[in-house]
């Protein structure tokens, strides 16, 4: 085969007309030139270069000087000197060369005239007679061809030119053993050893180049790519090709048609290897019964089990034990082990055939019609591996489990589940018994809430899961699993009870919605005490009040429904009725402002296992409002939803409750960040990540805060900007003479007065002046709040602030300020002292004197015996002069809890309307959770109002609005569209006449205030008044953009035009401004503040900026009410 790669490189080489210096480079891009071994390229090199004997000159610098130099020095015949001459020294040595048997002789003789003629320094002389015998047998048995041409090319080896050529020797031997064939072509690894084992059937370089390559990518990760030349072999060799062809899913049955002449054998092997991989069974019992133990035999043998048609099921369960023996796939496998089991019955083996059984894998479309009344026979072992099983049956199949009566709940359960995933719409009806029953609700809700009609359908069911669906349901939204409990409430009293309720979970599903039952069939579950406690749970909801049951009420109910007889579903159904009652109370104690043990309470609601989505609504909105910190929240959300903006929140209010000021800051920051809130919202947040920035003391921060947001500003006052601004610049910046600069200018008033120009004449001349009793409220700004703001920097800018304005004034001190300030640096402090110094003040600038007393109340350098005299001066003081103080002065003076006089807007009112139509309804509101986090600020404002503690007032605006609404009785109908009361009594009891009465007595309850100026009311369109909330709602276009915008998403919002612009508040609302705006200038009685109740953002989003432009607060809820009682 050398010799033969070495003619095809000469006959390349020496083509006519290439010139010798680019022989080399064509040769080497042949493949006979790769298959040449190194000391036949070395040969071949000779010959290219047409190698010369060396010259007397070369011989006087030869060997024996220089050996390197000779090999570099040989001339070739055309004169010049040959590069690369390294290639010398892939030659054999002459000893190599004789001791291998591998070598021809023609080889070896070429190998020893080469060394003796160019290294006749390392020649020895006695291989002279190996040379004379080598010669005298080639020249008897003749050489390969190519000698000849070797002759040719160079006179080292023109003597080659006299031997006889041996023609035999040119051929290539085709005949050989082809056994290795008989390998399955699907296994790499076999058919690499079958190559090889046949690569001396094919000859050419290209070919041989061609299976080498093969069988090294078939031992590689990719596979076999190219066959080369390897895909039209002739011969013995097709037998390669046709492996190949098979190997790589090729149409081989032309190439084994050609084998079938020289090689029929191992070409009907193979063509029956292919139709078994085809599934197509030529002769079933031939191929199965196959005795040889070669790869292909064993590969066929395995196919043609694996296709064993239905005559193969009457072998005996031994034939059937050798098939079991060879399949691979789990389908295969089953079906023969089925058989087996028939055959086992038939042959008398139960025992062994349930051993069997227990081992089979089921085929997916089993006739259950044969196989259940077996198992049946077979007894509990067979039922225990059915159960298994179910996950492999068919939809048909899993559709007879679900509805065979005979087989426990359990069981169909478990093939309901199968069914349902597979997402199939077999077995409806019996699935959503059986996921009711097992309490299933996810699987319950995809299959109800992807229809309505289905909610329509199913009411009992479609409500229980809107109760009780898990809240790590992610699959739906709250707001679709509500529009298919509204769904469900439209028919719950038109369909028949479900087998699957009893009247006890029909009772509690009822309740959990808010609707009248009754409860007779408590008495079936209870016993007496929790029967007792029940019902004066019922009584409580019912009777209105603050519809709150008694804690120990509420344990005793737990305690006996953890001992009563229920099954799974009233048990759940239950416990959420309780949970719901207990979440209801802590709601209660916080908008009431009794925070004591809340916390626990809640955080018990979220201990167990699963959470039910509506607990979770009502929860999270208790911690965004009031950053109530709860551990199991948070840990719920790293669970099961971490990204959410609710987690972040989560996170926030755990931090505060552990007083980490700043992270509690920046995670509320982060959540306001989310657009998961709306814009109402993540004002709010980014409102209480400033306050907490400003009590961890990162100045820097909420400056940036503040000016990255810049609708946050309305939502602040200007004074808490000032007092952050100047901390900032204080502190952070260390720049105390800017912080000054703020502050006097913040108090700095411009005015123009009368005055002379030049000439004498009358001119407006601009005066400036600092004023002191705003000086005075930002002395006192940072202790002024329910919880105090850090004093530092900020009181020392103020004092510096202050003394600064005395020197421009020329003033060394101010009397009151002054006396004051040495009063407090007395040991011991005394309190006569403090209220004569105020009493002084307070004949000046009554303000000015009761905020002295605030300051020294607030210092915390008093005895408890000192801050109650006081507290009782600055109540006589304020009596004195509180004529002369407007009540939006009074808001400072926090320390002599003067009541605030609320103004309640309609749309808290509608709330309460609601509320009192319940009752006539005998709707149990407090029985359902409050999921959109609207709280109950309605019945908290009557509250306090019955504690004495504030005042309530309905305007005629807002009499008159309420009285609309109550008469228009469709409005109020739909209102109840989500409640469980049918037309009929919704017809009954929203009448004319009875929502007049309602709405009469709403106005009674909600006007504890009367006006001592009857035509208080009428002073609304002041022009200045009007004139300055203009100005003010100009000044805030950006946010009242956004509130409209936000207000569009859900209707078309009534708008008033200012500039053109159809964005500000409707009219009455401005009414209502400019009505709070008079009171908050008027010194009403004994009122601290005036508020303006509602959830309005009209009026909430811009809240502190109202308190602080015209005097009166805005709030929106409990929370916000409570801090005003502080």
């Amino acid at each position: 085969m050398q010799e033969t790669n070495l003619l095809k490189c000469l006959e390349t080489g020496f083509k006519e007309g290439i010139p010798p210096r680019r022989r080399q480079s064509l040769v080497v891009k042949i493949p006979e030139w790769g298959e040449l071994d190194k000391p036949w390229k070395s040969l071949l090199l000779i010959a290219l270069y047409e190698m010369q004997v060396p010259n007397e000159e070369d011989e006087n610098s030869g060997p024996n000087s220089n050996p390197m130099r000779v090999r570099r020095n040989v001339r070739t015949r055309r004169g010049s000197r040959s590069s690369g001459q390294n290639h010398l020294d892939w030659l054999p040595s002459s000893a190599e060369t004789m001791l291998d048997d591998n070598y021809s002789d023609a080889f070896k003789l070429s190998i020893l005239l080469i060394r003796k003629t160019l290294f006749e320094d390392e020649w020895d002389d006695e291989y002279n007679s190996s040379i004379e015998k080598i010669r005298a047998e080639v020249m008897e048995k003749g050489v390969h061809p190519v000698w000849g041409k070797m002759a040719e090319a160079t006179p080292i080896l023109a003597q080659f030119a006299a031997f006889p050529k041996n023609k035999k020797a040119a051929k290539v031997v085709t005949s050989t053993d082809i056994s290795a064939a008989y390998a399955d072509p699907k296994n790499t690894k076999q058919l690499a050893v079958a190559l090889k084992g046949l690569s001396s059937c094919i000859s050419g370089a290209a070919n041989q180049m061609s299976i080498k390559r093969v069988i090294t990518q078939l031992g590689g990760k990719r596979g076999v790519k190219d066959i080369g030349t390897l895909g039209e072999l002739e011969g013995q060799g097709r037998v390669i090709t046709a492996l190949l062809e098979i190997h790589l899913q090729q149409d081989s049955s032309k190439t084994l048609k050609k084998l079938s002449k020289d090689e029929p054998e191992i070409s009907s092997a193979l063509s029956d290897y292919v139709n078994l991989q085809n599934g197509k069974v030529t002769n079933w019992e031939e191929s199965r019964s196959l005795k040889q133990t070669d790869g292909l035999s064993l590969a066929r043998k395995k196919l043609a089990w694996g296709l064993a048609p239905e005559e193969a099921s009457q072998l005996s369960s031994a034939e059937l034990e050798e098939g079991l023996s060879l399949v691979e796939t789990t389908q295969q496998r089953e079906k023969l082990l089925w058989w087996k089991l028939e055959a086992l019955v038939n042959e008398g083996s139960s025992e062994q055939a349930c051993e069997t059984l227990t081992s089979l894998q089921i085929e997916p479309d089993a006739d259950l019609n044969t196989l259940l009344p077996l198992v049946k026979k077979l007894g509990e072992e067979a039922f225990t591996w059915l159960e298994k099983q179910i996950p492999k049956l068919s939809l048909e199949s899993l559709s007879q489990l679900i509805d065979d009566k005979e087989i426990s709940t359990e069981f169909r359960v478990k093939a309901a589940c199968i069914l349902h995933d597979s997402k199939s719409n077999i077995g409806i009806k019996a699935s959503i018994e059986l996921f009711t029953i097992s309490l299933d609700l996810v699987r319950l809700a995809d299959i109800l809430l992807v229809d309505e009609q289905r909610c329509i359908d199913h009411p009992y069911e479609t409500l229980l899961v809107a109760n009780l669906l898990p809240a790590s349901t992610k699959k739906y939204e709250f707001k679709a699993i509500r529009s298919s409990r509204k769904a469900a409430l439209a028919s719950v009293h038109d369909v028949e009870l479900p087998s699957s309720f009893s009247k006890a979970a029909r009772g509690l599903i009822l309740l959990l919605d808010g609707a009248a039952s009754d409860d007779d069939w408590a008495y079936e579950k209870l016993d007496k005490t929790g029967l007792k406690a029940f019902n004066n749970c019922r009584q409580a909801l019912r009777e209105g009040g603050d519809g709150l049951a008694d804690s120990k009420v509420v344990e005793d109910l737990a305690k006996s429904v953890e001992k009563a007889s229920l099954t799974e579903l009233e048990s759940r159904m239950f416990n959420a009725v309780i949970s719901t009652l207990r979440l209801n109370r802590a709601s209660w104690l916080l908008q009431t402002g009794q925070s004591n043990g809340v916390v626990e309470l809640l955080d018990g609601l979220l201990s167990g296992n699963i959470t039910a989505m509506p607990m979770m609504q009502a929860v999270r909105h208790l911690v965004l409002e009031y950053d109530i910190g709860l551990p199991n929240l948070v840990s719920w959300y790293q669970e099961n939803d971490p990204q959410s903006p609710w987690h972040i929140l989560a996170r926030a209010a755990i931090h505060v409750s552990k007083g980490d000021e700043l992270n509690a800051a920046r995670d509320y920051k982060r959540a306001g960040s989310h657009s998961d809130f709306d814009y109402e919202h993540r004002i709010m947040l980014h409102r209480k990540a400033l306050i907490h920035l400003a009590h961890s003391g990162q100045w820097s921060e909420a400056v940036n805060l503040l000016q990255n947001e810049p609708a946050l500003k309305a939502a602040v006052t200007k004074r808490f900007q000032l007092y952050l601004n100047v901390s900032h610049s204080a502190e952070s910046m260390k720049k105390t003479g800017e912080a000054t600069r703020l502050l006097k200018n913040f108090v700095k008033v411009t005015t123009m007065v009368d005055g002379e120009g030049q000439d004498g004449e009358r001119i407006k001349v601009e005066r400036v002046r600092f004023s002191e009793e705003e000086l005075d409220m930002l002395r006192n700004y940072p202790l002024s709040h329910p919880r105090p703001l850090p004093t530092e920097p900020f009181g020392g800018r103020v004092k510096a602030a202050s003394s600064s304005i005395l020197k421009e004034r020329k003033r060394n001190r101010r009397t009151h300020e002054n006396r004051y300030s040495q009063a407090m640096m007395l040991e011991p402090i005394s309190s006569e002292e403090i209220y004569e110094i105020a009493r002084d003040a307070a004949e000046e600038k009554a303000l000015e004197g009761l905020m002295i007393l605030e300051r020294a109340q607030n210092s915390g350098k008093l005895s408890i015996l000192d801050v109650k005299r006081l507290a009782d001066a600055e109540k006589g003081l304020f009596a004195i002069h509180r004529h002369n103080l407007p009540v939006k002065q009074r808001a400072y003076l926090r320390n002599l809890s003067l009541s605030p006089l609320v103004i309640v807007d309609t749309n808290i009112l509608i709330d309460e309307l609601q509320y009192r139509i319940s009752e006539h309804l005998d709707i149990s509101a407090e029985a359902s959770l409050d999921v959109g986090g609207r709280g109950r600020f309605h019945r908290i404002l009557r509250h306090r109002k019955d504690e004495g503690r504030i005042e309530l007032w309905m305007p005629k605006i807002v009499q008159h609005e309420l009285r609309a609404i109550g008469a228009d009785i469709g409005r109020i109908k739909q209102r109840f569209s989500e409640t469980l009361v049918g037309s009929d009594k919704l017809d009954q009891v929203i009448t004319e006449s009875e929502l007049k009465k309602i709405v009469d007595q709403i106005i009674t309850d909600f006007s504890s205030w009367k006006p001592m100026d009857l035509h208080l009311e009428s002073e609304i369109n002041n022009e200045e008044t009007r004139s300055e909330l203009k100005k003010f709602l100009l000044n805030h276009k950006e946010v009242y953009e956004e509130i409209t915008a936000m207000k569009r998403l859900h209707s078309e919002p009534v708008r008033s035009v200012i500039k053109n612009k159809d964005i500000y508040p409707e009219s009455p609302d401005q009414d209502l401004m400019c009505l709070a705006s008079i009171l908050a200038d008027q010194p009403l009685d004994e009122l601290g503040s005036i508020l303006v109740a509602t959830k309005d953002s009209d009026f909430t989003l811009v809240g502190r900026a109202i308190e602080e432009r015209f005097g009166f607060g805005v709030i929106a809820n409990s929370r916000e009410l409570n801090s005003w009682l502080m």
